[in-house]
């Protein structure tokens, strides 16, 4: 059966007492991504796993790298002939090679140095290639833990970070937009257990869903085990916003997003999250402008909302969404409240004049009415 070699990131490495905890959340994450996995083992500084199929754990926050790995005993003779067996797979005239030693069991006789220069004597006498120590073309890996060596010629990069499930829980405004996603994303990567929720203009969830929303969602889905989406409709509040005076439409942006923060932090609240966050970027557009932003905390009474994106320019966002494979779905056009509200929005919110408009709205019944219409979606 293939042997995995996966190394967890440096940051659980530092970790003291509950540095198990940590790492036990991150086999069982392995796991529940991975059904296949037959087994996840600790071993001293790395995990073990074993899967019938191939894998590929880039998607599961706190792997630093992985290894498709031949795991054999730990004694110079089976270590020598395993990479002499990768090195042939690679080898070709005029490449170069070396050899990555790494010795975790102290007690093994000879030391990491002992090591690459057993091993790369015996791929220079089967290969003929030549030993580059400082950019190679060929790298062979050995690792020696107790009573077993890993070797390997090729290691792949994980998204680091922090297991999900040891930072609390978290509620995201999700407008199916990259930034949302991507805030998402980050804020998982620390540890947090994500849901979503989405105010959406279609006639049921199902036609969100089957939106790139739902699209987008199904792809994060795959880095975040238990990811769930909780639809509510645009509707209830469009129907009491229809005919707000024309003096306050200047303010209908901020005053629905006020809406949606209170909204997404009443069911937060239900759920047992500690927070929301969401996508917004200072400056972005003028929903998001300083006074707007902190309209929306007002709105929030003292319940946290994070905004790991805040900082970040418009083409570092889009940078990241192509480098995670995000953007091109992301980029789709797709009807929201927002957009459907935004007609010359104030770039600076007069809250006198929007708890005005609020008032008109029956802030609180509306929220009731929305949340009454809720529909979940696990992805």
């Amino acid at each position: 059966m293939p042997t995995y070699l996966i190394h967890y990131s440096s940051e659980i490495g530092l970790k003291g007492h509950n540095r198990r905890d940590f790492i036990n959340q991150l086999r069982r994450n392995i796991r529940r991504q991975h059904p296949a996995v037959t087994s996840v083992e600790h071993l001293m500084g790395r995990l073990v796993a074993e899967s019938p199929k191939a894998e590929d754990f880039g998607d599961v926050f706190g792997v630093a790298w992985w290894a498709k790995a031949r795991a054999l005993p730990a004694e110079m003779g089976a270590i020598n002939a395993a990479a002499v067996e990768a090195a042939r797979k690679l080898a070709a005239p005029g490449k170069t090679f070396a050899i990555r030693p790494r010795r975790a069991d102290k007690r093994f006789p000879l030391n990491s140095q002992g090591i690459g220069r057993d091993v790369g004597a015996a791929v220079v006498e089967a290969t003929g290639m030549g030993v580059d120590l400082t950019s190679p073309d060929i790298e062979i890996f050995v690792e020696i833990a107790p009573g077993t060596a890993f070797v390997f010629a090729e290691r792949h990069s994980g998204p680091n970070g922090f297991p999900v499930g040891m930072s609390g829980k978290l509620l995201g405004l999700y407008s199916g937009g990259i930034d949302s996603m991507l805030a998402a994303y980050l804020m998982a990567r620390r540890g947090a257990r994500i849901a979503l929720v989405h105010f959406h203009v279609f006639e049921s969830a199902a036609e969100a869903h089957a939106q790139k929303v739902g699209k987008l969602a199904a792809k994060l889905g795959r880095n975040i085990p238990g990811l769930k989406v909780h639809y509510l409709p645009y509707r209830p509040y469009h129907r009491r916003a229809a005919d707000i005076v024309r003096r306050y439409q200047a303010y209908r942006v901020v005053a629905f997003r006020r809406f949606m923060a209170r909204t997404a932090a009443a069911l937060a609240q239900q759920e047992h999250a500690k927070a929301l966050f969401s996508g917004d970027s200072l400056g972005q557009v003028a929903s998001q402008t300083l006074e707007n932003m902190l309209a929306v905390n007002d709105a929030l009474a003292g319940f946290p909302i994070f905004r790991p994106l805040i900082g970040w320019t418009k083409q570092e966002i889009i940078d990241w969404g192509e480098g995670l494979g995000f953007y091109d779905l992301a980029k789709q056009p797709y009807r929201d409240g927002c957009a459907l509200l935004a007609k010359k929005p104030s770039t600076r919110a007069n809250l006198a004049r929007v708890a005005e408009m609020e008032a008109l709205l029956d802030i609180p019944s509306l929220i009731e009415e929305t949340l009454a219409q809720i529909e979940t979606i696990h992805y």
